[in-house]
């Protein structure tokens, strides 16, 4: 993202990834966020964390944010829905651009190790499927 001038808030926190490694932010901006499209189009003003790091987003945005425009979210179909005055405003991903996204990245930036930070005592068993249902 091109945020050169842009004016950052100062923040005293740091942020720590799943490997525990740990990240300075440059501040926080304010910034609107157009989401769907006309007539189901909601804008709304959002807090993001700015970092100079590499990373296969652009921008995340977080639970506090979801919450305000009331959205329903679905990992699995990559989508996003939330109320809009014309309707319902859908997200949709791209599950290939995803994946192609996320390969570039990963083949371009440092080969990270991966840590377990939670061990299950009890194998987690799969959730029946069309093919093996009882």
């Amino acid at each position: 993202m091109n945020l050169v001038g842009a004016k950052f808030e100062p923040i005293k926190s740091v942020l720590y990834g799943f490997t525990r490694d740990s990240i300075h932010s440059k501040g926080v901006l304010n910034l609107p966020v157009e989401l769907g499209t006309h007539p189901c189009q909601h804008i709304q003003s959002a807090e993001f964390v700015v970092v100079d790091c590499p990373s296969s987003y652009n921008a995340i945005i977080g639970r506090p944010t979801l919450n305000v425009i009331r959205a329903v979210t679905s990992t699995y179909h990559l989508l996003v829905k939330f109320p809009t005055v014309g309707g319902i405003g859908i997200l949709k991903g791209d599950q290939q651009a995803s994946r192609d996204i996320y390969e570039a990245a990963n083949r371009s930036s440092n080969t990270y190790s991966m840590n377990v930070i939670k061990a299950f005592k009890k194998p987690v068993r799969a959730l029946p499927s069309e093919n093996n249902r009882n």
